[in-house]
């Protein structure tokens, strides 16, 4: 076919292509896959009924769906619609794992799972069919956000470095320099004790004294997991204590030589989220997670909502963008999320770690916000927390 109309037939083929790529770009089904650890310790019942600060109380798949329903509407409106589908993964094999995510061919990952799991899909990301933005939003790791880095990695839940910068600052800002450091047996305490110190320079906090706690039903190590000699002396201002477990932590308020506050993993805590924050429509969120989930809604929790909502986000404000593009818009920090915190949220370029303010709570309220009043930085105050573009250890970016 020759002369005028296989020009228009060519013309109506190239509009036909053209409108099939708009409708693909502007009705697009996303699909979310959120991974989870078989028989994760941290989701063990009975750790979850001891509710300790900082740490999960439920499998978060109930907060990612509070946030998809209530993004529907806004999605919609965009042509866009998200699809969420959970999996639990045994833990051990890496390849059936990467066998399942090229089957399901998810756009967005959120993984649910502790840091050796995480560098494990870090390692074998290379290898998918095709390449998901990955959201952690499960372990708060420097190592992650460091080291280990990875510049398809983003992360919603605070970092380690976040939270204690948070309470450095706060004692800080009190004048309680002087601390007493009571520091757990288990080697993720031990890391922690390296991410305090950077804290304790940063905010000019001095070490009196530094002990181990052991808690433990052998008599011969009595001593050491007695609250009252651990912190008969020196003088000090606050008692700081670094227990990834839990238990010692809980039991030192109150029993402490000397009426001093204490704060860590006992007492005053850093954290994402309080079901008792009153404020910014809070209190609203809060009622629909406990109306789905039958629970209230702690950071783990959080960290998967705003996920979600960052995903809505970046489809809202980029209706045609590629997934490469949606990644460049959240990672440059183009796209703000209501995190119900006060203010907007949104991402740091140097390692994907979402910018946000953390909430100093004991358990029945929070206490206070930081960063606090007064907190200054060149760029933005919510980089007083956690390690800034020109500490980071990220190389991946």
């Amino acid at each position: 076919m020759h002369g005028p109309t296989s020009s228009m037939a060519r013309s109506l083929a190239l509009s036909a292509a053209v409108w099939g790529f708009s409708t693909l770009a502007w009705g697009a089904s996303w699909q979310v896959l959120m991974v989870g650890l078989r028989d994760d310790p941290r989701h063990d019942r009975t750790r979850i009924e001891q509710a300790y600060p900082g740490h999960p109380i439920g499998r978060p798949l109930a907060a990612a769906q509070v946030a998809a329903d209530e993004s529907r509407a806004v999605l919609d409106a965009a042509g866009h619609q998200l699809k969420l589908q959970s999996l639990e993964w045994d833990g051990q094999s890496i390849a059936a794992l990467v066998t399942e995510l090229s089957k399901r061919g998810p756009h967005y990952l959120l993984l649910d799972l502790p840091l050796a799991q995480q560098k494990a899909v870090m390692a074998a990301y290379a290898s998918l069919q095709s390449r998901p933005i990955v959201f952690n939003i499960a372990e708060g790791s420097d190592e992650l956000r460091g080291a280990s880095c990875h510049p398809q990695w983003l992360h919603t839940l605070p970092s380690e470095r976040m939270r204690a910068d948070a309470l450095a600052q706060w004692l800080a800002a009190r004048g309680w320099r002087d601390v007493l450091w009571l520091v757990g047996p288990r080697p993720a305490d031990a890391v922690l004790r390296d991410v305090w110190q950077a804290s304790f320079k940063r905010y000019g906090l001095r070490v009196k004294a530094e002990r181990e706690f052991v808690l433990s039903g052998d008599p011969r190590q009595r001593d050491q997991g007695n609250p009252r000699l651990l912190t008969a002396e020196p003088a000090h201002d606050a008692v700081v204590v670094l227990d990834t477990d839990g238990e010692f932590a809980r039991g030192l308020p109150y029993n402490t030589a000397q009426p001093r506050p204490v704060v860590g993993h006992g007492g005053l805590a850093a954290l994402a989220w309080h079901p008792r924050w009153e404020r910014y429509g809070a209190p609203q969120l809060s009622r629909r997670f406990q109306r789905h989930a039958g629970r209230p809604m702690v950071g783990h929790d959080w960290a998967a909502w705003v996920a979600v909502k960052s995903i809505a986000a970046v489809l809202e404000d980029q209706p045609r963008a590629s997934l490469a593009q949606q990644l460049q818009a959240l990672r440059s920090g183009a796209v703000a999320v209501d995190g119900f915190k006060g203010g907007t949220v949104r991402f740091r370029p140097w390692d994907g770690q979402m910018r946000q303010p953390v909430f100093l709570a004991r358990g029945d309220g929070v206490a206070a916000v930081a960063p606090l009043d007064g907190a200054m930085h060149p760029r933005d105050v919510l980089d007083t927390l956690g390690a800034d573009d020109g500490d980071s250890a990220c190389k991946r970016r």
